[in-house]
């Protein structure tokens, strides 16, 4: 009885204790039943004009695996892809070919095999044989873009990491006089003076020497009969870029030829412009600060940021500090301001950035603050847009005008019209009115005439026989004669004696 009643206690302890444990002791990590990528080998010293093969590996974490893509970057200034190999590859369906790029750095496969795939610790995907061309350190990377597919229906990225491989790469020890130069003393550092000064150490016996200065890391110098002397030579590069000074000592014969590398870059980084975001920022805010360039050569070092206060008269001229984009600025007061991002290549040559900005506080209205009208965006906007109205008018104006100019025509000619008609009118009434007066006249003078008998028969009929003869034969007065004034002919005529 008193085992029972202790078992539930025991149970709990156990239940307790798994509980713990399931804590205190670590579980797998599922990156190690992940797959990954590998160069082998991994590392490894080369000499500068020698070529070395790297293969591709994968590791499939135990799980069967059935495409693979591997997409690579390389140094192109440093080596160059002599013969990629497919052929020791497990890939048996290359999806694309694989493919490289001695310009841009950059190798890809991309391929798989059929169901049920394949299980393995380091699988070659392919082999690929670089050329070293530069001294200094070669790093190879396996990109973003890489995967590796489980084999289960569904194309599950198994891949979890991705190694890397570095390779130091020289020139080949001196078979010939020990080199120096006093201009340009490392060899894996850029500078930007093109002319070089360089020194050999005297090879015993030594006759003469040759030497050449280009661009080819394995240049043998010619056997001359004019040989020099002398252990010194300036050189001037007529480009930038990676150049090679070689030299050989006579002594019997010609011995072996010393290297000397020399990397030039005299040009600045490409021009550029900073941006601020927001563009107009508000008092108390911290605006951010972003700015890009390049360097074809030597590549970007680093950059330096200097904040000037336009409108502040006694501030001293600010450091200029090294920054990486995006910069978040200080809050700032209302103003103007000048931010200058200097841009170092690996030669020490600059480029300035430069960008104007104004802080302000926003305005509910449209109003124009303490800026001069020419920088003032508001006046500029302003007057843009009235110019441009005017100018439309104007257009609108002359067109109207030409499209008009038949109208216009037309219109003159009815308005001709309508002032003959007018004046045909005014000629009918003028001729209405001389006939009004005309028949008037006539009225006038049969009037008078009839006062002229009416007179003659109050004097008493003196003669009638020849009143009636001169009235049948004259028809009464003689005719009036033309021109006389009939409307005021207050006088009467005397009859015929």
């Amino acid at each position: 009885m008193g085992v029972q009643h202790h078992k539930p206690r025991l149970r709990i302890i156990l239940a307790l204790l798994s509980l713990l444990a399931a804590f205190v002791i670590p579980l797998p990590s599922r990156a190690a039943d992940g797959a990954s990528l590998l160069f082998t080998p991994a590392s490894g010293s080369f000499t500068v004009g020698s070529t070395f093969n790297v293969s591709i590996a994968v590791n499939t974490g135990g799980k069967s695996i059935n495409a693979v893509r591997a997409d690579i970057k390389f140094p192109a200034n440093k080596l160059q892809v002599v013969n990629p190999s497919a052929g020791t590859s497990f890939i048996s369906i290359w999806v694309n070919q694989p493919a490289f790029s001695n310009t841009a750095g950059t190798i890809s496969f991309q391929g798989g095999l059929p169901n049920p795939g394949i299980k393995t610790d380091s699988g070659i995907v392919s082999t690929i044989t670089f050329r070293a061309t530069a001294p200094g350190v070669a790093k190879l990377t396996f990109q973003d873009g890489s995967q590796v597919l489980a084999n289960d229906g569904q194309g599950t990225d198994l891949l979890t990491s991705r190694g890397d491989a570095n390779f130091t790469l020289a020139l080949a020890a001196p078979e010939g006089p020990i080199v120096s130069s006093a201009s340009h003393p490392d060899q894996n550092a850029w500078y930007q003076n093109r002319s070089a000064n360089f020194e050999w150490d005297e090879i015993v016996g030594a006759v003469g020497y040759s030497y050449v200065f280009d661009q080819n890391p394995r240049t043998t110098p010619p056997e001359r009969d004019d040989a020099t002397s002398t252990r010194t030579s300036a050189v001037v590069a007529d480009k930038d870029g990676r150049w090679y000074f070689h030299v050989r000592a006579k002594v019997t014969s010609w011995g072996g030829t010393s290297h000397y590398s020399v990397l030039l870059d005299s040009t600045p980084p490409a021009g550029f412009t900073p941006s601020i975001d927001p563009p107009n920022p508000e008092p108390g805010k911290r605006p951010e600060l972003k700015f890009l360039t390049t360097d074809a050569m030597s590549g970007l070092e680093h950059y330096e940021m200097q904040l000037i206060a336009l409108d502040d008269p006694n501030q001293a001229t600010p450091f200029f500090v090294e920054q990486t984009s995006p910069v978040r600025l200080p809050e700032l007061q209302a103003g103007r301001y000048q931010v200058i991002v200097r841009a170092h290549d690996q030669a020490g040559n600059t480029v300035d950035g430069k960008l104007e900005f104004i802080v302000a506080a926003p305005q509910s209205g449209s109003v124009i603050t303490r800026i001069p009208l020419l920088q003032n965006t508001l006046v500029m906007n302003v007057a843009l847009i009235v110019l441009g109205l005017l100018v439309v008018g104007l257009l609108v104006w002359i067109l109207l005008r030409r499209r008009r100019r038949p109208i216009d025509v037309i219109h003159d000619i009815q308005r001709l019209e309508q002032e003959t008609v007018q004046k045909e009118s005014e000629l009918l009434k003028t001729i209405q009115a001389a006939r009004q007066m005309e028949n008037s006249i006539e009225s006038q003078v049969q009037h008078q005439q009839e006062l002229s008998e009416s007179a003659s028969q109050r004097v008493g009929g003196m003669a009638p026989a020849r009143h009636a003869s001169h009235g049948e034969a004259g028809g009464g007065q003689p005719p009036v004669e033309p021109g006389a004034d009939f409307l005021h002919n207050d006088k009467q005529q005397p009859p015929p004696a």
